[in-house]
């Protein structure tokens, strides 16, 4: 793999701090800024952690 999807792979990764409640990190850059396609990413990532394996997300509006 090459560098920059291991750089997305752990931005996805996010760490379980508790029930339902998820903490997601940011590439190290100079801008300090969080971009709409990471949050949203993010959110997907965390949401279909709390559900079943075997339901799958359909849409994101």
């Amino acid at each position: 793999m090459t560098a920059a999807m291991d750089e997305l792979l752990g931005i996805l990764d996010l760490e379980r701090l508790e029930h339902n409640l998820y903490r997601g990190r940011s590439p190290q850059v100079e801008w300090q800024r969080v971009f709409g396609g990471q949050t949203i990413a993010q959110a997907l990532v965390a949401a279909q952690r709390t559900v079943e394996p075997d339901r799958f997300v359909h849409s994101l509006h």
